[in-house]
């Protein structure tokens, strides 16, 4: 299975160059993979699954689910399938997917972001059918609830999870996936999960200390002190996505930078990524008071962040050598 990792945003150029005759083939292939006999016979399993990850899921339905697997088996076993990605399924429902499950028990990581007629009733059979499971992307699975949350708790091998955007999800929902799995889980995002109030975030950082990556983007009522929960208990964070949650102030850099301290310390991975975009509330001083201790950073968004100057900037350059992405606000130019 893939290792679940934060993987942070790349941009792309328009117009950066034509695609190569490998990525015309498999867009082709991937146009018409079900009109295709053998196609597990004739092309590399590398090759293939880049087929699969290409196929265009907006038009898949429940019914074409059989033709998919029947073509992923063509080439692993059905108890040796360990990912599979259903990513903008738009039209596959709860009912539909549930073949998936009956057929692939091996499954450790699964994809149904933006599956947005899968619900609860699939994740009841996906945590009996499926109790291996690591990695469960449901980012805009907007059918899911507490009460499929609930079923989500039972899996003990849980070590990825992302809910972003679950808006039915509340903090009964969170609560009952984090208190079942805390241990295990590695990654976590819960970034825009409106009804989610800041005691989840206190709830996650009691019972999830292992995180290496949380996003509680867009959380309104979270507060520095829940950042410092998070930071205190989570020392392993490598990720945390603050992003657009706006009651935050310079009191969140404080425990940020006692984590960072920890962590180098003790000669441990350290944060590599931090996103405090819009957090409009944070200072120059306070954000100069923390670049030192940041040199493991590779990701730092700050878009939104008005009150910083040139000064931070030049800081970022100094004290922060492996920064390939960063977001800066746009600075006033200097007066004559």
């Amino acid at each position: 299975a893939r290792p679940w990792t934060a993987k942070p945003k790349r941009e792309t150029i328009a117009g950066s160059g034509p695609p190569s005759l490998l990525e015309l083939c498999t867009d082709a292939i991937a146009q018409h993979l079900h009109t295709i006999p053998f196609v597990g016979e004739v092309l590399p399993h590398h090759i293939l699954k880049e087929v699969l990850d290409r196929r265009k899921n907006q038009n898949m339905t429940d019914t074409d689910v059989p033709l998919l697997l029947s073509t992923t088996f063509e080439v692993v076993p059905p108890t040796q399938v360990d990912y599979l990605s259903f990513k903008n399924c738009h039209k596959v429902t709860s009912d539909g997917i549930k073949v998936v499950f009956d057929n692939c028990p091996a499954l450790t990581s699964l994809d149904l972001s933006f599956c947005e007629l899968i619900g609860d009733d699939a994740l009841k059979g996906l945590s009996q059918r499926c109790p291996g499971l690591r990695e469960l992307d449901l980012t805009g699975c907007r059918l899911v609830t507490d009460e499929g949350c609930k079923h989500l708790g039972i899996l003990k091998h849980l070590a990825g999870l992302r809910l972003e955007l679950c808006n039915k999800v509340t903090d009964m929902g969170v609560q009952a996936v984090v208190r079942g799995t805390g241990p295990s889980l590695r990654e976590l995002n819960v970034g825009d999960v409106r009804q989610m109030t800041n005691i989840s975030v206190q709830i996650i950082a009691d019972h999830c200390t292992n995180l290496t990556s949380l996003s509680i983007a867009g959380n309104m009522q979270a507060t520095d002190m829940d950042v410092a929960d998070v930071c205190k208990k989570c020392l392993g964070m490598q990720s945390l996505n603050l992003r657009a949650c706006r009651r935050l102030t310079d009191g969140c850099l404080k425990p940020i930078s006692a984590m960072l301290r920890g962590q180098h310390r003790r000669g441990i991975p350290a944060l590599r990524a931090l996103d405090l975009g819009g957090c409009g509330r944070l200072t120059d001083d306070a954000l100069c008071n923390m670049l030192p201790l940041c040199s493991s950073l590779t990701l730092l968004d700050l878009r939104g962040c008005r009150n910083l100057t040139q000064r931070s900037r030049d800081l970022v350059d100094k004290y922060c050598p492996h920064m390939s992405e960063l977001t800066f606000p746009k600075l006033d130019p200097p007066t004559q």
